[in-house]
Parts: C-alpha cells; structure tokens; sequence
C-alpha cells in the first residue's frame, strides 16, 4: 500500500507542478491533437491506396482528434472549466466511445465476419446515450457544484460507463485470442501488438480509477494511452491485414476447402467433417458422428449405388441420376513426436481427372475406329493370359478385300467394311472371349477355357450373318479365319499364333497381302 500512496503522490506533486501552466496543457493536447490527425490522414490515403480494411482504423482516430481538440481548446472557447465540465465530459467520452471503434477496427482486421448494421447499432447505442445523458445533465446544471452533480446524479451513469468499457475490451480480447488460436505462428504478430494495446488501455483505466488526479492529468494519461494504440493497430495492419488473416484463418479455410475432410480417430470412428450442411456432400451421403469409416464407406456403395474404380480402389464411382461423380479417398496420418493421434481422410471429386484417365485408357488400350481393343492391350493379355489361362483358344481373322476397298473406293467405304465385320464379330464372340484388331485388316479372339468346336461355331455364326448382308456400297464383306489351341503354359504362344495365321493363309488365297503382327516379342 506504501507504494501505491507513492505513486499517488507523484501524481499529486505532477499535477500541483502543472496546474498554474494552463499553457503547458495546451500544448500538450495540441500535440496529442496532431498526431491523432496525423494518423487520419494517413488512414484516408491507406483507404485510397489499398482497400477497404482501414474504413474503421479512420474511424477510430476521429474521436480522439475531436477529444484532443477539445481538452486543449475548450477553456479558451469557453466551454467550460478543467477538471470540471469539459475534463470529466471529455474523459467520458473517451472512455466510452472510442474503445467501441477500437473494438470495430480490430473486429474488421481479424474476422471474415462482417460487422453488420445491427452490430454497429447495439455496440453505440449504450454509448452515445451515456454520452448524451452526461452532456445534457452537466450542461443544464452548471451552477450546481460539480462534485454533486457526478458523486450524485451521475454516479450510475459512471458506473454502467466503467462495465461497458471492460464488456468491449473483453470483447476485444476475445477476437484476438480467436486469431491466435486459427492461425499459424508466423503469422500471430499483429495480434500481439492489438493485445499490447489493448492491455496498455485496460490499465490506464485502472491507473486513473484507482487514484485522484487533479487538473488534466488523467486526460493525459488516457490521451498518450489512446495514442500509443493507433501506433500500434496502425503497424499490426500492415504486419498482417485483414485479407492475410481470413486467408490463414484454420477455421476459415477448413470450411471453404471444395474437398470433404474427415477426422478419424484411431478406432476409424469419423469425429469431425468440414462439410456441416445437410447436402453438402452430395451425392455422397452425410457423415454422423462416432460412425466407424468403413460402415460409411459401405453405406455410400450400398445407398449410392457406388462401384469401386478398376483402377484404384480409393476411387468410387457414383452415378446421380445422368451425371456420374468420381471421388478419391486419401488418408493422412495425424501424429507428432513420433506419437499417432488420429487421420485425415480428404475425399475430393476427381470426375474431370478420371474422365482424361479413362480417355487415356481408351486411346492406349482400344481402337478409335472400332472401339475393340488394341494392340496395346492385346499385348498385355497375351502376357496375362499365357502364364494361368488353360487351355486357350487363339481365333485370327484377315478382312478380305478391305485394302482394295481403300484403294478404288476411298477410306469412307473401307472404314464401312470394317465395321460391319466388327460388328459381328463382337455379337457373335464367346462371352469370356478378347477381341483386339492388332492390324489394319487384322483381328484376333483370345478364348480362355474353350475348345476348337467354340472355334468353329463361332466362325460359323459370323459367316452366315455377313452372307445375309447385301450393301450397295461394300457388296457382301467376308473375312477368313484359323485357329489353333494352347494346351500347356510350356507352350510356345508364338508357335501357336502362327499355327493359327497359317490355317485363315490358306482360307485366304486370294489375298496375298496377309502380315502377321500378332506375333508378340520374346
């Protein structure tokens, strides 16, 4: 207690020391006056030269310009007597209206929620009307002795003033520390300096509620208080602005991210999901809380009529009504220090990705022309085929006069050949059968499992239904065929093939351009 009385008496001595210089505090408010001025100006051009974010750091210098000019010119105008009238009415307003636009400045800078008219409203109301009740109430009774009037009629007043004040920085406060808590630690500077500020506020306030000051001195002590602030917001805004903030902002980036993200705890239980409306996982089915994964995941095949993609099994296919989704599911690890806590499963709609990858597909692995496999592919099953399918039926077919067709009719016409045997070759193969065209003229059938009598219907059944085809353009199209069987995995497959190519060589005698370019590399 021996030091806080000290320190009372300092303020005491200072005060007794400046209170016959009424020029002194003049001086000292003009100063004050001026660089709150400064600071507004310099608002104004951050405003025309950057963005919308420092509207309110200009709101916030007006009051303190307008209390610094007050204080320091209000004796002069006649306005009233410090510490009376003016003194206590400016300290007031101070204390009431400029920590609610303090409050509004640090709200824009560190919150992706706007301020609304609403807010505004409820946060100055309380405010403006103590401000108006003192006004009034001082105003109308100036030949009532001062400390009557404030111990007296106004002491309520004083009181709602003070709660309100602790209310906003409270409020104040909190907004910081949410900014502390969402965002990484390079980026937590500018919320420290608002925390500084804040608290350097909080305590002025309790400095001058604490002591009996005479004359200006508690005016200077919240004015260099008030001051020192917008130094300090003005540096934090240009540390991190407001769009810095919302853009590492945890919380805000969680809930804008265009993929589904799940938190799964070790159990597999899914705990949190960023997506919180109903049907913002479509058309994959809502989450619940505590549900294992793998029942959700069972759920979204079972209700969504899903099927795994044959390319990975973290990637579902899901058709919703005449659109099909693809998703990825990939899981994270959630550890530190070597210790796992949980996963992250981020589900992300690859639709478009997996269209190119199927289209990819299509051109390595099928013909454009007759949408039967390739020679790409057939290469691979040969290779698949060859080392567990016993025995294995090899069918080979030779277009007959498709090259003189190019040649005299034009491609359009043979292109229409080709098709047309095509099409019947792929309605009459076995159902477990390869077809691949593997040439310009050349088509092969893989068997597995089958037998030379499959062969022979198979042939049958397609040279009757070109027979009964007579197109003006193509004439009746015919092809020739042989076949041979691998009965042994020993087996040469290109011994085989050529068994094969040499039994349709003979059916084709009349076309001599045969080639065999399904003998596959040893």
């Amino acid at each position: 207690m021996a030091f806080m009385d000290r320190i009372s008496q300092l303020g005491s001595i200072i005060s007794v020391l400046l209170a016959e210089g009424s020029s002194i505090w003049t001086l000292i408010f003009m100063t004050l006056f001026v660089v709150a001025l400064a600071f507004f100006f310099r608002g104004i051009y951050i405003y025309s030269r950057r963005s919308v974010e420092s509207s309110y750091f200009m709101v916030f210098c007006v009051p303190i310009c307008v209390w610094a000019f007050l204080i320091a010119v209000g004796p002069a105008l006649g306005l009233g007597d410090a510490p009376g009238t003016i003194g206590y009415t400016a300290v007031f307003a101070a204390n009431t209206l400029i920590p609610a636009f303090m409050m509004f400045h640090i709200w824009s800078q560190v919150s992706y929620k706007p301020i609304t008219a609403g807010s505004r409203a409820f946060w100055l109301i309380v405010p403006i009307a103590l401000i108006a009740f003192v006004v009034l109430d001082l105003y109308d009774y100036l030949t009532i002795d001062f400390n009557f009037v404030l111990y007296g009629r106004a002491s309520l007043i004083v009181f709602i003033s003070n709660v309100y004040l602790m209310v906003v920085l409270m409020k104040s406060y909190l907004l910081c520390f949410n900014v502390l808590y969402q965002m990484p630690k390079h980026m937590r500077r500018s919320a420290y300096l608002m925390l500084y500020a804040i608290t350097s506020i909080l305590l002025a306030n309790v400095i001058t509620w604490y002591f009996t000051f005479q004359n200006y001195l508690q005016e200077v002590i919240l004015a260099i208080v008030y001051i020192m602030a917008l130094s300090v917001f003005h540096k934090a805004f240009f540390i991190t602005n407001s769009s810095n903030v919302i853009v590492t902002s945890r919380e805000f980036v969680f809930s804008n991210l265009s993929t589904i993200v799940f938190s799964i705890s070790l159990k597999g239980n899914i705990l949190d999901w960023n997506k919180k409306d109903k049907d913002a996982c479509r058309p994959l089915p809502a989450p619940k809380y505590k549900e294992p994964y793998a029942r959700y995941r069972k759920r979204i095949l079972e209700e969504c009529n899903a099927t795994i993609s044959p390319h990975d099994e973290n990637i579902l296919n899901i058709v919703d009504g005449d659109r099909e989704y693809s998703f990825m599911f990939t899981w994270h690890e959630i550890s530190f220090l070597g210790r796992k806590f949980g996963y992250l499963v981020e589900i992300a709609e690859v639709t478009k990705s997996y269209e190119k990858l199927r289209y990819i597909e299509e051109i390595a692995y099928y013909d454009t022309l007759t949408s039967l496999r390739n020679r790409n592919a057939y290469m691979e099953k040969v290779s698949e085929l060859t080392e567990k399918e016993m025995p294995l039926l090899v069918i080979i077919g030779d277009v007959n006069n498709l090259k003189k067709t190019n040649d005299i009719r034009g491609h359009l016409y043979g292109d229409k050949l080709l098709l047309t045997i095509t099409d019947a070759v792929r309605k009459n193969a076995p159902e477990s059968a390869f077809v691949a065209r593997i040439g310009g003229d050349e088509l092969v059938l893989l068997v597995p499992n089958s037998s030379e009598n499959d062969a022979r219907a198979f042939i049958d059944n397609v040279t009757k239904m070109l027979n009964a085809i007579s197109d003006t353009e193509i004439g009746t199209p015919s092809i020739s065929w042989g076949y041979s069987m691998m009965y042994n995995i020993s087996d040469n497959y290109n011994d085989i093939f050529r068994a094969a190519d040499a039994i349709m060589y003979q059916e084709k005698k009349q076309a001599r351009e045969v080639s065999i370019s399904g003998v596959v590399p040893k």
